[in-house]
């Protein structure tokens, strides 16, 4: 039984259903990446030193940003009883201290405001105190409502109400699925650190590429299978450590009306501009953004991801410095927050995908339903569909491809692709482009 594999039965112990097929596939990767070892020990040893010089800093990197991350986590379940998570369309916004959060959820097309107040308040002083904060927030021009209703004034009535903060089974379980939610777009981003052995300036050979990321994968796997054992510890301390005399108040109201046109025509310039240098269709870019963010600039992922078009600053913000700006490094994500860059480098993105990565594929359909899927998990695990043997090779998938329909090529992606969020998000992405054209 490989290493491997024992991590997979200790997650999904976890009772994390989702997470099965993923890991499933990362203990098919272990198998090859046993197989795979370069041969003499000379290319061994060499192999081994390049792995450590290209892993150290970002394994020191994650290894901090993961700690931080489950830091905050903490504080807002000692808070809340819970945790949320921010995603493509139901943003999260926590005050400094924690006692205050946002949530606009788009596709209910509703924003609610909650409150934590002493549970001896009467009901019309908590009104008042709701009252307060959400005239606090519009007052905030960096606050996402305020954002969101930038007139600073609410037309419409909403709902009050009054709940008591609850440490639950249910509340510890959703703590220990945002990590392994994390973990999965995480070795997303992994895979497609491996496609650039596909670019013909690349300094590991596919093999090699390989090997590394199962590594990484290893390495992750391990890391989080620690966080999840954690975090049962973590939920004890901090239902222990909470306080008892406090209650939610939560305000909810309805998004303004014609709220996604309105969000959507302020970047619709940008998509414009972008799609005439970098020939990708603004329809798609406008979608991307759709399903990336909802149109928020803001937006921060848990992987992390930045802003509109949700770059990830060390793999596609990597690309694009180093294709297109000639700068050998990540992205600064304070640089990704900014619009009119975040959709610069998004498009371009996109125009490396379907120019470099995917460029044997032939017909212009099947080539845009490749790269919508590849935008969000990789070039690599898009040819692992027509491969048969899993390879990651997308010029030999690409002969499999160009004898298909623009048709079997996406109803294949739909049906094989590793990732059931990859499959959604392709249905969405192209779904949505009608709406932009």
């Amino acid at each position: 039984m490989s290493r491997l594999y024992v991590l997979l039965i200790l997650f999904t112990s976890c009772s994390v259903a989702v997470a099965n097929d993923h890991f499933d596939e990362l203990d098919n990767e272990m198998a090859r990446f046993e197989s795979e070892k370069p041969d003499s020990s000379e290319m061994r040893d060499e192999f081994q030193y390049y792995v450590q010089s290209q892993q150290s800093d970002y394994q020191v990197w994650q290894q901090q940003y993961l700690q931080a991350f489950d830091q905050f986590q903490q504080s807002v379940i000692e808070k809340w009883g819970k945790s949320e998570l921010s995603e493509a369309e139901y943003d999260i916004e926590f005050s400094e201290d924690k006692n205050s959060k946002t949530v606009i959820d788009y596709q209910n097309e509703q924003v609610k405001v909650e409150l934590i107040v002493d549970k001896n308040l009467s009901q019309q002083d908590a009104q008042k105190a709701i009252q307060l904060q959400l005239e606090k927030l519009l007052a905030d021009k960096e606050s996402n409502i305020a954002q969101i209703f930038n007139d600073n004034k609410i037309s419409n009535k909403g709902d009050f109400s009054i709940s008591d903060i609850e440490f639950s089974e249910a509340n510890k379980q959703q703590s220990k699925e945002i990590i392994v939610k994390q973990t999965q777009a995480l070795a997303q981003e992994i895979d497609k650190k491996t496609d650039s052995v596909l670019l013909a300036d690349s300094s590991l050979t596919e093999k090699e590429a390989s090997v590394l990321a199962t590594q990484e994968k290893m390495e992750l796997l391990k890391s989080s299978q620690a966080r999840l054992e954690q975090s049962d510890k973590n939920y004890s301390i901090a239902q222990s450590n909470a306080k008892k005399e406090t209650k939610i108040v939560s305000y909810t109201v309805k998004l303004p009306k014609n709220s996604l046109h309105k969000r959507a025509s302020k970047y619709a310039g940008f998509a414009e501009k972008e799609s005439a240098k970098n020939h990708i269709p603004a329809p798609l870019i406008m979608a991307i953004m759709h399903s990336e963010s909802a149109f928020n600039p803001r937006a921060k992922s848990p992987v992390p991801a930045y802003g509109l078009m949700q770059i990830v600053p060390r793999t596609a913000g990597h690309d694009v410095n180093k294709l297109v700006r000639n700068i050998d490094k990540p992205m600064d994500p304070e640089d990704l927050y900014v619009p009119e860059i975040n959709v610069e480098t998004g498009s371009a993105y996109l125009n490396i995908l379907g120019k470099r990565y995917l460029k044997s594929i032939k017909d212009d359909q099947s080539r845009l339903y490749c790269t919508i899927a590849a935008y969000n998990t990789g070039a690599g695990n898009v040819a692992r569909v027509f491969n048969k043997d899993g390879s990651r090779n997308i010029n030999k998938a690409a002969k499999v491809i160009n004898q298909l329909t623009a048709d079997q090529v996406y109803q294949q992606l739909l049906a094989r692709l590793p990732y059931d969020e990859t499959k959604h998000y392709l249905e969405r992405v192209n779904t949505r482009i009608a709406l932009y054209q």
